[in-house]
This record gives structure tokens, sequence and C-alpha cells, in this order.
């Protein structure tokens, strides 16, 4: 009677122990594999930005594999993606963290490191082709960012002083440029007036906003990235007479106002020719900040006082603070620490090779992400770097390096477009730092 339990016992318990083991060691079938179809096929054209791709395999795959002999590149650049196996085991899965270019060709490339279980290798290492929907994205325009910083770091803007009839002639030529470019007036209109009390003139400020809408379209166009920069400067602080000036700020940062103005054009007309295709997609806000250099005065009267768009539905900032100085293919990225989407979203969008570090150690007090942050919005920042002319009569339009401006905006552009149709808004993943 024993020996009949126990006999039951182990029919019971040798199904089990198989498929353990063919999970463990395969199941001894150590002929190669092949694959034996992809989603997108080759050479398939319109392939959704949003779509994970599919190759199907007639054997089990080792996962452990994958990360050494799967790749998904995008012009010579390896795509940011994780390697990921389908319940079945025989479907590798490519699904990009952020969505993919629009108008690109793509490559995936299996190569002989692939493994099966049962310790076969594959039969033929292969790539395949495919594009994407939709259009290139845009690339910036090195005279139309020239004309801009020539008019608004002009002497006779006598270098937009925070606060002072000076800035308000930039904030009007800005406002003209943006409605020129066809964008929308956002709730409350293009420039927007602020009260704020300036510690360093010790009186209270009458400063403004630069404001202009890119409405969004489907089930994202509730939800808003801001995109902006400031456009004030010092004026003729520092000098002993206005003979030696005035600080025009070509850098700081008229480069950044022009970037987003730029950026602003050309997203326009990208959208308006079907670039992003049909996809659902966000609204975008673009902003000149006023009295920045008083203290973030306009950026943060914005998130506390007159926000065009409840910060609720603000899911992203993008910040462009002295971006007309790049040495060394150098773009410094910062607000690593506050969403896990910024790494891949970075480099994925680096069509153009700058060295671009990610800092995760953002400054909590130098320029306009600061109020963003503390109230819950990621940010990426864009910067290339100080030099002596920061604050000085010297930072003027012969120092800007327009080629590595239209490097930085083809970055700017790309991670934008991005931010723009992905299906989930970046996670908030780092709190401003407590000053407790």
């Amino acid at each position: 009677m024993r020996f009949n339990r126990f006999a039951a016992f182990l029919a019971l318990l040798t199904p089990l122990a198989v498929t353990a083991c063919d999970d463990l060691f395969g199941s001894g079938d150590s002929k190669p594999g092949a694959l034996e179809t992809t989603v997108p096929a080759q050479g398939e054209n319109a392939v959704s930005v949003l779509s994970p791709i599919q190759l199907v395999f007639d054997k089990k795959v080792k996962p452990a594999s994958l990360p050494a002999a799967v790749y998904l590149w995008n012009e010579n650049r390896a795509v940011v993606v994780t390697p990921d196996l389908a319940s079945d085991g025989k479907t590798i899965l490519l699904d990009p963290v952020d969505p993919l270019d629009f108008g690109s060709t793509y490559r995936v490339e299996v190569n002989e490191l692939l493994r099966f279980k049962g310790g076969g290798t594959l039969e033929t290492p292969f790539d395949f082709d495919f594009t994407t929907e939709g259009l290139p994205p845009p690339v910036p325009d090195s005279d139309s960012l020239f004309l801009n910083l020539e008019a608004i770091s002009h002497d006779s803007m006598r270098g937009r002083w925070s606060g002072s009839v000076d800035e308000l002639r930039a904030a009007e030529y800005l406002r003209d440029r943006y409605l020129a470019y066809g964008l929308q007036e956002p709730p409350g209109g293009v420039i927007q007036s602020f009260q704020a009390y300036s510690n360093r003139q010790s009186r209270v400020l009458d400063s403004r906003n630069v404001l202009a809408a890119l409405e969004g379209s489907g089930a994202l166009a509730d939800e808003w990235i801001v995109v902006g920069g400031h456009y004030d400067h010092i004026g003729y602080r520092g000098l002993d007479d206005e003979s030696q000036g005035p600080n025009n700020g070509s850098d700081d940062n008229g480069s950044g106002t022009v970037l987003v103005l730029e950026m602003a054009r050309i997203l326009r007309d990208y959208v308006d020719s079907g670039g992003m295709a049909s996809r659902d997609r966000r609204s975008v806000l673009f902003a000149g900040w006023g009295a920045e250099e008083d203290g973030l005065l306009g950026s943060c009267a914005y998130v506390y006082e007159i926000p065009a768009i409840p910060i609720t539905q603000t899911k992203a900032l993008m910040n462009f603070d002295m971006v007309g100085r790049v040495r060394s293919n150098t773009l410094y990225l910062s607000g690593g620490e506050t969403s896990t989407a910024w790494m891949p979203v970075a480099a994925n969008s680096n069509a153009v090779d700058l060295s671009a570090p990610l800092s995760t150690s953002s400054c909590t007090g130098c320029t306009d992400h600061v109020c963003f942050w503390r109230e819950g919005v990621p940010f990426l920042g864009f910067f290339t770097g100080l030099h002596e002319e920061y604050h000085a009569p010297g930072d003027d339009i012969e120092t800007i390096n327009f080629p590595g401006m239209v490097k930085v905006g083809t970055v700017a552009v790309r991670v934008l477009s991005r931010l723009m149709v992905m299906e989930e808004a970046p996670p908030l993943t780092g709190v401003y730092p407590s000053s407790e």
C-alpha cells in the first residue's frame, strides 16, 4: 500500500520536475534557433512612434543573452531600450521607454550572441529597417536665431533691465514675433503683467511675462509642457557710467529667449504640416520670464499668482538659461533627479552627438525651474556654461556660437516632440529639497 502511494506521488511529481528543469536548463534541443517574423516588417513605413517592436523565434530564448545580442539603432546611434521576453518565451519585445522620433529610419540588429534554451545559438544573425510615421523633427535656423538675438540684445534695448521700460520693449518684441509665427494667445493674453518686490532694487517692480500657446489635440490636449527662459538682463548695473555699457546679455539670456522663440516658430509649422501624424499631443506654453535677474520674480509670480494654465495640468518644464556658448561640444543638462524619464529622453534626443551630461544635483535658486520644482513639476534645464563675459558688457552677439545653438535646439526639439506625444507624462521622482 505504501509503495502504491509512493509511485502515485512520483507520477505526480515527474511532469513538474521536467517543466522546472526545462525552464532552468532548456529542453535539450541544441539546434540553432531561427527568426519566424517581425513586427514591424522589414522596410515597413508609417510605423507608430509608440509601438513596441516584436521579434518572434521558433525556440524559447535565454533572457540573460538579450542585452548583448539585441540592439535598436537610429542613424548609427543606439537607442536606450531594454529588451524583454513575452510570456511565450519566444517573442522578444523592444519597447522604448520614450517615443521614437517621427519620420525616422530605425534598424533592429540581432547578433550571434543570442542564445536559446537547450543551448542553441542563432542560426543567422540579422537586421532589418523600418521608418516611423510623420516627418523628421525640424531643425532651428541659424539666420532666424541671429536676427532675433540681434534685435533682443541690441544696444537700443539698453540691457533689458528687470522692471524697466526697456524690458517692456523687449516683451513687446517677443509678443509681436509669437503672434507673427501663428501662436495662440493663452488665457490672460500674451503679455501678462505682475508686480513683485525686488530685494536688489529695494522696490516693487512692474514687470511682465510673455506667453504663447501651441494647442494640443485629442486626449492629451489638457496636459501642458512649459518651455521657457528669462528675457530680462541687468541693464547698466555694475558700470560707472553709460559709456561703458549697456550689459546686453546676448548669452544671458538672450540666447535662451530666442531659442525658445525659434522652437515655437518651427514647431508651429511642423504641427501644421502634419509632422506629428495624427497623434494625440500635449499643449505647449512658450514663456519669456520677466525679472529673473532680481530673484526669479516672473516665473515664481506665474507659478503662485498668475498661472495661465493650472499647475496641476503642467506636466513638465524645459528651461533655457545661457545656451549660446557651446564649447568643447558640450551641453549641460539639469533636473535629472526630478524624473526617471530624463535620462532616456535626453539620450535618445541627442541626434547631433553633443556631450550632454545630465546632472542629478540641480541648484535650488539659480534659475527659473525653482518654483515649478517646488510645486511638483519635473524639469529639464539646458545650459552651456559660465564664461568671463557673464554679467559684463562683453556678453555680446559676437561671442555667440550659432552652430552650437542649432545643435542645442536640435536636441531640445526632439525632447519636446517626445514629451508632447508620450503616453504617460514624466513622473516626478525627486521632490524639491527641504530647507529644514
